[in-house]
């Protein structure tokens, strides 16, 4: 029987992650799932203040895997977990989206490889994103060496429950062996931004559809057109825009 590891609560801002592994572990502790261990709060000091980036060092920890038991917070913290999930089969990394963002529910792994690949297939998440990004991510360092993971993206930092609950009851079906709906696979995405700041509104939704030239939104009353075909996977939503913190808009590319 593999055994799978759930973690959440990287990013202390991200608490919809908490929510949704708190909410798991009730459930696998009551039904006696011996296979899979869920860490909810892996970034403790960063959820208790509410932040990004852990308050003792000023680190991301998921920039600093694998880690190093001799080094700062973070540091440690990473070497630790990453001990950890090398223990095991498969690897979930739940995250919310972005700062004052919404998305729709999407795996983020590298598709390039096959085992990972297989595992979004197994996962009852409609859509898989492939990236092979910013480095010393714990999925991207796992899958290096051989462990098939992932991040699941869902809700945002205002946490959306539907979202939520629709990542949990997906985990749910995946740990129970259900077969899941089919997954639309996409190779690549672009997070769009502009240089100018100012109060932002969205006139898309997550999962609609875009053509290069539609209107994503406004920004101080001037139109914001997509540079790309594809879909729109996540959103700035309405409110003051800085271009130094955020993006408008995660769109796959068709």
């Amino acid at each position: 029987m593999e055994k799978v590891l759930i973690t959440a609560g990287v990013h202390g801002d991200e608490i919809g992650s908490v929510m949704i592994a708190r909410e798991l572990r009730g459930w696998i502790e009551g039904i006696g799932m011996e296979n899979v261990d869920v860490i909810p709060e892996v970034n403790p000091e960063a959820i208790e203040e509410g932040m990004r980036e852990n308050p003792k060092d000023g680190k991301d920890l998921n920039r600093c895997f694998p880690g190093d038991l001799n080094g700062t917070v973070s540091e440690v913290i990473a070497a630790e977990l990453f001990g950890k999930a090398k223990r095991y089969d498969r690897v979930i990394d739940l995250h919310t989206y972005g700062k004052a963002g919404r998305c729709v529910p999407y795996m983020l792994t590298d598709l390039r490889k096959d085992f990972n690949r297989e595992f979004c297939r197994r996962m009852g998440i409609p859509y898989a994103v492939q990236t092979a990004g910013t480095s010393q991510q714990m999925f991207l360092e796992l899958s290096k060496i051989g462990i098939p993971s992932m991040i699941i993206e869902t809700g945002g930092r205002r946490w959306l429950r539907d979202e939520l609950d629709l990542v949990k009851d997906a985990l749910k079906d995946y740990l129970s062996g259900r077969a899941p709906e089919k997954v639309r696979f996409f190779d690549s995405y672009q997070q769009f931004s502009v240089e100018k700041a100012g109060y932002y509104v969205p006139m898309i939704l997550p999962g609609m559809e875009v053509k290069e030239g539609d209107i994503l939104g406004l920004l101080e009353g001037s139109e914001v057109k997509s540079p790309v075909n594809g879909m729109v996977i996540g959103i700035k939503m309405e409110g003051t825009y800085d271009p130094e913190e955020q993006n408008l808009a995660a769109i796959v590319e068709f």
